[in-house]
């Protein structure tokens, strides 16, 4: 027989072909995989950043929240009971400021999907100037919360707004 008169691929380039083809298809998961990690973290932080305005807000219509709120929040922090007030009787401030800081802070339980894991708000106001730090974990690191720090560190991320009232 002929090789000359013999058409096709040899195992050979078909062998390669396949390993640059796998070689491709890899690369191309890989760069899904982190293109999914970065959206992950940038809804983290929207949802941190949508959290802390609604706490300013909050916070500049009621000026009694920011005694309610303490100066560090988790979602391990016991949150007020709501109160009960009626049409004749107005609820006072601080009720008013109870029942604002449960709503708040009732989303970042897991079981409404706050989608922040470990979040940490630190509250200092002095006069009419108001800091908020917050940090949550990273999703792809696991670690212990780290706990009265607000700090944006390894495997957490963070920042800080700054409010002034007048």
């Amino acid at each position: 027989m002929d090789m000359r008169l013999q058409h096709g691929f040899s195992l050979v380039e078909v062998l390669v072909t396949l390993l640059v083809l796998k070689v491709g298809l890899l690369g191309i998961l890989a760069a899904q995989t982190v293109a999914l990690r970065q959206v992950q973290d940038a809804t983290q932080r929207t949802q941190a950043v949508a959290l802390s305005y609604a706490l300013l807000n909050e916070l500049r219509a009621n000026q009694s929240l920011s005694t309610a709120v303490g100066q560090h929040v988790t979602r391990y922090t016991e949150l007020p009971v709501i109160p009960v007030c009626t049409p004749p009787t107005p609820c006072s401030a601080e009720q008013l400021a109870d029942a604002q800081l449960h709503h708040l802070f009732s989303r970042l339980q897991p079981q409404h999907g706050a989608g922040l894991y470990e979040p940490e708000f630190c509250l200092q106001s002095q006069g009419a100037a108001v800091r908020l730090d917050v940090s949550w974990q990273q999703r792809a690191y696991s670690a212990e919360p780290t706990g009265q720090s607000c700090a944006a560190g390894a495997g957490r991320s963070g920042f800080t707004v700054q409010s002034r009232w007048r």
